[in-house]
């Protein structure tokens, strides 16, 4: 005859509570639980992806653009300096 103790019977009654517990989740509810996890996973991970693309599009045609308006400053500042200059001449 086996004698248990105390936390042997303990630990046997928390088994067979967690096993009851396990068997009244339905396998397809459960599944689908998995499924919407994994979805929201991937959502977050694009998120994130297509944000980043976004803020470094957005970053290199801001870049572009006031590259732009500086060499439009500058050809601007030239085109100036050779009027004056060639108006000086002339006169």
């Amino acid at each position: 005859m086996t004698v248990l103790e105390y936390g042997d019977v303990a630990r046997a009654h928390r088994v067979d509570r967690i096993t009851a517990q396990a068997r009244q989740w339905p396998i397809g509810r459960t599944l689908l639980a998995l499924l919407a996890a994994v979805l929201v996973g991937v959502g977050r991970v694009a998120y994130v992806l297509l944000s980043t693309l976004w803020l470094a599009g957005a970053w290199c045609v801001a870049a572009v653009k006031v590259g732009w308006d500086d060499g439009q400053a500058a050809r601007r500042t030239r085109l100036d300096e050779a009027v004056r200059r060639a108006d000086g001449v002339d006169a």
